[in-house]
């Protein structure tokens, strides 16, 4: 193992916009090449971040798409045989169908992570889920999430020991954060048609059921009516199945001018310093990048109290939490933040020192490598005993 380079595959739905994809992108690029080589297996499609995998990358695609395929096993299957990876790296639903892949082929050891839930399943999910999920975990050389929360869940589902799931929390690179910040913010702000003395509520989200964007709507209009100021705006940054409800909200409660919906945007950082605060209403969450990265910016953050998050809001100190589709509250902490220079600052600060302490990337890749190599070290312990 130590004259030769570490073989990962990592198999996913696709590498589309998202947090756990970007994980997987941040893990690719961020590990020594010299130490591990790393191909990206997607099921359904690539996805529009694939671009950001480092050159030298491989990234199969196949192209299943929004129907099922009984025989996508049998496919991962092959794809196993011609790239004998060391190490098979699945993360979550996709793992169920490259278990049974990794029956039918020898020689390769099986990493599984959970990154969160989405809309049906955030309260628990159906017996036969949760069946699949136990045997994969059991299949599973070793299974992690990405908060305790997450593990929580899992393990309560699934009946899985808890001691046997680890928490590997995800991380974010400062140095983009704050490249973006040395970058012109007023340009951006000019660019959406923002004021430089705009108050700019700002979220990123995939604007689905999930992250209940709607609700941050709502409690955008108390906000907008309740103080009259047309300088409070709300930054939308995100595109999905539920963007023309929100949009039609918007025109309907008559401040369509005080709302930008941007789309999707593949430079975040810069977009975050034309905020003055993030928001986040989501139902469920694992451990969202955004929030990071907006702490990573300074940002004070109001955002609703699931998942990782009370993990990573600090509750008076680095922003406030509310409870989910609780438009009054949300509208009522945000509002404690405008014309507050001085308390907005001093949250801001709070959630990067925390960033800085406990959710830096150079910290979460140590932690995959470590466990890639622990994995690979017992196989070799076991070779050695028979």
């Amino acid at each position: 193992m130590a004259d030769k380079r570490v073989k990962i595959l990592h198999v996913l739905d696709s590498l589309g916009i998202g947090g756990m994809e970007r994980v997987v992108i941040d893990v690719v690029n961020g590990l020594d090449p010299a130490k591990f080589e790393q191909t990206v297996c997607c099921i359904s499609r690539k996805g529009d971040a694939a671009r950001y995998l480092r050159e030298g990358a491989g990234c199969i695609d196949l192209g299943k798409g929004s129907e099922a395929d009984h025989l996508m096993p049998l496919k991962i299957a092959r794809v196993i045989r011609q790239e004998r990876p060391d190490i098979i790296h699945t993360q979550s639903w996709s793992g169920v169908d490259t278990a049974i892949a990794k029956l039918m082929t020898r020689g390769t050891r099986l990493v599984h992570s959970e990154h969160g839930r989405n809309v049906p399943y955030i309260y628990c999910e159906p017996l036969k889920r949760k069946i699949a999920r136990r045997c994969l975990y059991h299949l599973a050389d070793a299974v992690f999430t990405i908060s305790s929360e997450v593990q929580a869940y899992y393990c309560r589902e699934t009946g899985f020991p808890v001691n046997r799931m680890r928490v590997i929390p995800n991380g974010v690179d400062a140095r983009r954060i704050d490249e973006a910040a040395r970058s012109n913010c007023r340009g951006i702000r000019q660019e959406l048609g923002i004021a430089a003395d705009d108050f700019v509520i700002g979220t990123v989200a995939r604007l689905d059921r999930t992250k209940d964007t709607i609700t941050l709507a709502r409690a955008f209009a108390k906000l907008y009516r309740s103080h009259r100021n047309p300088r409070f705006k709300l930054l939308v940054v995100g595109d999905g199945e539920k963007k023309v409800e929100i949009q039609s909200f918007v025109i309907e409660q008559g401040f369509s001018s005080a709302v930008v919906f941007t789309g999707v945007r593949h430079d975040v950082p810069g977009l975050l310093g034309a905020m003055n605060l993030f928001a986040l209403s989501s139902l469920s969450e694992g451990m969202p990048i955004t929030v990071l990265e907006a702490m990573c910016a300074s940002l004070p953050v109001v955002a609703t109290n699931v998942g990782a998050l009370p993990e990573l809001v600090e509750e008076g100190v680095t922003g406030f939490l509310v409870e989910p589709g609780n438009d009054e509250d949300f509208a009522e902490r945000i509002s404690r933040f405008y014309g507050m220079e001085e308390m907005t600052r001093g949250f801001g600060m709070a959630g990067r020192h925390k960033v800085e302490r406990e959710f830096r990337l150079d910290q979460m890749l140590q932690r995959y490598a470590d466990l890639y190599l622990s994995v690979l070290i017992r196989l070799e312990s076991r070779i050695k005993k028979k």
